[in-house]
């Protein structure tokens, strides 16, 4: 060009922006892991925290709890009498909703408005299990649940999920609480093999 600096040409103006579009690609790929990422972190942190406070609500109960009420005794809900045997906690999973919720009646610790303590269980992931301490005659344990009378601990299982799955920051926590024995239910017994 007479008079004039030195210009790009097509091909260089075009190896440029194929360059530039190379870069805001991965720089915006990065971004986008990034958040998913820092989603599924917040995701898992908020569903260890709910689990701790379920697991600690349900631990507390059961080993104050002098027995389990037979006519709420499910893999799906679970009602505690208090030492005095006048008042009940209830746990009761909703399939439906994915949630877990405490509810007393009486004058036991709480209130009668159900209080949440977990959400976004998995769909048949949850249950209640119930424990006797007594062998088993053969290897095939009796169905649920066993007389109330012989229940001496009990624990849950139950398998968490938040976020959505689309957006890749789906997160998933499975746990299972310890055996938590019910109040003034041994361990030890009189049979020979030491067990009740």
């Amino acid at each position: 060009m007479p008079g004039g600096g030195a210009a790009f040409t097509l091909l260089e103006v075009m190896l440029a922006t194929f360059i530039s579009a190379i870069v805001f690609a991965g720089v915006l790929s990065a971004y986008i892991f990034l958040g998913r990422a820092l989603t599924r972190q917040a995701n898992e942190q908020e569903m260890e925290s709910r689990s701790r406070i379920a697991i600690t609500y349900f631990t507390l109960d059961v080993s104050s709890a002098s027995c389990v009420d037979p006519t709420a005794m499910t893999a799906t809900t679970l009602a505690l009498y208090s030492p005095d045997a006048s008042d009940e906690v209830i746990y009761t999973y909703n399939a439906a909703a994915g949630t877990l919720t405490r509810t007393t009646t009486g004058s036991a610790p709480g209130g009668a408005t159900p209080l949440l303590l977990l959400r976004g269980i998995a769909p048949s992931s949850f249950s209640f299990n119930y424990y006797t301490f007594v062998p088993w005659p053969s290897a095939t344990p009796p169905s649920l649940p066993p007389p109330p009378a012989a229940v001496k601990a009990v624990n849950m299982a139950f398998t968490t999920t938040s976020g959505a799955v689309v957006s890749g920051a789906s997160s998933q926590l499975a746990l299972v609480s310890p055996r938590v024995a019910l109040k003034n239910k041994s361990f030890l017994g009189t049979t020979p093999n030491g067990l009740p």
